[in-house]
């Protein structure tokens, strides 16, 4: 599984789907990635294993085929490794950001903001 840094991914976020693995409430309060879609680490194993309509009709967007690059993040990247790790134990292709969320935010990278 090879991982992929800032330059990568902010040059082409829309080629990936972007899935943060942290908790709700960590999204909610501290923004995310544009375009990225949160499906907290301990739910992981289980929501790919919905079928397509469940899993869109829980998490708001269409289940990754096998096909798809997915790339994963967290807040340091501890739980993206594992999130990778997961995605690649089920048969998909994803990449682990490293540097996640706070090397996102420290490059400068926009960030949808969470709740107030």
């Amino acid at each position: 599984m090879a991982d992929i840094d800032f330059s990568e991914l902010s040059g082409n976020l829309s080629e990936h789907v972007v899935v943060d693995v942290r908790n709700r409430n960590e999204v909610e309060d501290s923004g995310q990635i544009p375009g990225s879609h949160c499906i907290p680490l301990p739910e992981l194993e289980t929501a790919m294993d919905l079928s397509d309509e469940d899993f869109e009709s829980k998490y708001g967007f269409s289940k990754p085929s096998t096909s798809t690059s997915i790339v994963t993040h967290c807040l340091k990247g501890g739980r993206a490794r594992r999130a990778g790790d997961i995605f690649k134990s089920k048969g998909y292709q994803a990449r682990v950001y490293e540097g996640s969320f706070t090397d996102w935010k420290a490059k400068g990278g926009d960030v949808v903001p969470g709740k107030p």
